[in-house]
């Protein structure tokens, strides 16, 4: 009887297993003939190539440029005065590497690793919604087959920011500091508000320190005596300092990954004023919000769900998308509805909040993969609320 309930706890573990695993692949296929549809609908062209070559939109074309040519030293004769420097290096890298393997066209390359990039974050994503089936179901599909999921499956920096921030946020869970160090290291060289996960870190441990009993004003002395700890910390924004460094020795300016974002029109004003600005835009004709309208709401969205996930005592992810919001929006709206939707804590939030009702679950299944074909026409179609 002993075997037999082994053997049979077993057979249920393999069966998970499969599950876990099956589940996203499902949604790798279905957004994939989703956006072919969408793909095909608007387009002369067939093949896949053609499909990756049609959303590659907007920033994808920079970060091939960068991952075939590198970052420019400034000036370069008859080339654009706005330099590369805004787009950070880890996943071009990681693209170039990879070409260099398998000789296809940059944009394959990239196609191929943004999906298997998002297909890992859901893996990840198991255990941090808490082993939730319905949830979890629903978290693949928006990545895989969602509204965004062209944002997940082309040569964009959020699969691999999703990725490594679940990875992070896993680490975390688990107590592996060093496992999350490395993590937040490498995000710091995928964007630049990466490095604000180790925020997080810090949190983490001042809550574990707490746990032990022990007084809040001993936590300095505390992690001053675990070098460990010390050295999960320290090695966090590495990814960030390894950018500035190389920068100062190319480009003769190792911040300029920020003083290019002047000529992408990105300026330093009052976020509040640019949410209002955002939100007074009505529509001229129609009904449907404008652009500017759905990055306000976005940005506001993302700000309440961060405060939900502090109200649920998960400080470290809510301080962490509070200012992966609010550092954008210092600057203006623009790319403000694919920063939200790039921060995982949020949208795993949002796939446990709808799936606490097994009806709403559904209905947001279908709406998710229904959206999927109309929003990949939008962004082919270059909306600019997409972009």
């Amino acid at each position: 009887m002993a075997l037999e309930a082994v053997v049979r706890a077993n057979a249920g573990g393999r069966l998970t297993v499969v599950t876990i695993a099956a589940v996203p692949l499902l949604f790798v296929i279905s957004g994939l003939a989703i956006r072919y549809a969408a793909f095909a609908s608007v387009s002369e062209e067939t093949g896949f190539a053609a499909y990756a070559r049609a959303l590659c939109r907007w920033d994808c074309a920079w970060y091939i440029g960068i991952s075939e040519q590198g970052y420019e030293r400034f000036p370069i004769p008859n080339h654009s005065n706005v330099g590369r420097w805004g787009f950070f290096p880890l996943y071009p890298m990681l693209v170039a590497a990879i070409r260099s393997v398998f000789p296809f066209p940059t944009i394959l390359v990239a196609t191929f690793i943004s999906i298997a990039c998002s297909y890992a974050a859901c893996l990840v994503a198991w255990p941090l919604l808490e082993k939730n089936m319905r949830a979890y179901v629903l978290y693949c599909a928006f990545l895989l087959s969602g509204p965004f999921s062209f944002h997940f499956s082309t040569f964009l920096s959020e699969p691999l920011f999703v990725l490594l921030t679940s990875c992070v946020f896993l680490a975390l869970k688990r107590s592996s500091y060093l496992a999350a160090g490395v993590s937040s290291a490498l995000l710091s060289a995928t964007r630049l508000v990466g490095v604000f996960v180790v925020f997080a870190t810090v949190i983490q441990m001042f809550s574990e320190h707490r746990r032990q009993g022990a007084s809040a004003l001993s936590f300095p002395r505390w992690l001053l005596g675990r070098p460990d700890l010390l050295v999960a910390v320290l090695i966090s924004p590495a990814g960030l300092f390894a950018y500035i460094l190389f920068l100062y020795l190319t480009v003769g300016d190792g911040f300029a990954f920020l003083h290019i974002q002047r000529a992408f029109g990105r300026v330093a004003g009052n976020p509040l004023v640019f949410l209002w600005d955002g939100l007074s835009v009505v529509p001229k004709t129609g009904w449907l919000p404008t652009a500017p309208q759905w990055s306000a709401l976005a940005a506001i969205t993302g700000l309440a769900l961060s405060a939900v996930l502090a109200v649920r005592r998960q400080y470290g992810a809510a301080l962490f998308c509070a200012l992966c919001i609010i550092l954008p929006l210092i600057t203006n709206l623009a790319s403000m509805v694919r920063y939200v939707i790039g921060l995982a804590p949020l949208m795993m939030l949002l796939a446990m909040l709808l799936s606490a009702s097994k009806l709403i679950w559904l209905a947001a299944l279908v709406l998710f993969l229904g959206a999927c074909y109309f929003m990949t026409v939008a962004w082919i179609g270059g909306y600019l609320a997409l972009v």
